[in-house]
């Protein structure tokens, strides 16, 4: 992404914004992260997490997971689509280890994780209602993955009228064999399409400090 101007005003989020970082997962880290690309992301993820957590006040912080009840899994309606999608990769059981998120990134009291049920982020929670009730207007975005919960999320955050910046080095696609192609479809042409922004971990650092 091109670097801004050299007189251009410092990048920021404004006062109002909110981070999401969505299906931030035990289950999915540990699938990308003996990827040298997978590896990358769960370093830049903890950075990520590391600077905001720094941040006095914190802004709103939202990690989501997506877990069912077990055995019965209620939440999913039986042969749904979705229903199959997941009960093909996994269980999600919310018992599990594996929908917990990454003890490193440790999230602390003043963070919120949320149970979601869709790609969604805010399905099956109260996502929405914080951000309404907090008087949110600008969303950051980090995820996994890219084609799945990160854009099921920018779509309706865009429906509803929210400023979104997705960080590129904070997605990842999978496998993460597909990442490079779907990145350039959705981080190069769809999200500009709709007009919000795509920026690099390092603007995304800058602009915390200008926010």
């Amino acid at each position: 992404m091109p670097s801004a101007e050299p007189n251009a005003a410092p990048l920021s989020f404004g006062k109002r914004f909110a981070v999401l970082n969505l299906d931030f997962m035990n289950i999915l880290f540990d699938i990308v992260k003996g990827t040298p690309e997978g590896g990358k992301f769960v370093a830049n993820c903890g950075q990520w997490v590391d600077a905001v957590h720094k941040r006095d006040p914190r802004p709103l912080t939202v990690f989501t997971a997506l877990y069912f009840t077990s055995p019965s899994q209620a939440e999913l309606p039986k042969d749904a689509p979705f229903t199959k999608l997941v009960n093909g990769f996994a269980s999600f059981d919310e018992k599990s280890p594996g929908v917990q998120v990454p003890s490193y990134l440790n999230v602390d009291d003043e963070d919120i994780v949320l149970q979601k049920i869709r790609w969604y982020a805010g399905a099956g929670n109260v996502l929405e209602t914080l951000l309404k009730e907090n008087n949110i207007d600008t969303v950051v975005v980090s995820g996994l993955s890219l084609s799945g919960v990160v854009m099921s999320t920018v779509y309706r955050l865009f429906d509803l009228d929210y400023n979104v910046y997705i960080i590129s080095d904070n997605v990842l696609e999978l496998p993460v064999s597909d990442h490079e192609k779907y990145a350039a479809v959705f981080l190069g042409s769809l999200i500009p399409k709709m007009n919000l922004k795509v920026i690099a971990l390092e603007e995304a650092l800058e602009a915390l400090k200008h926010s």
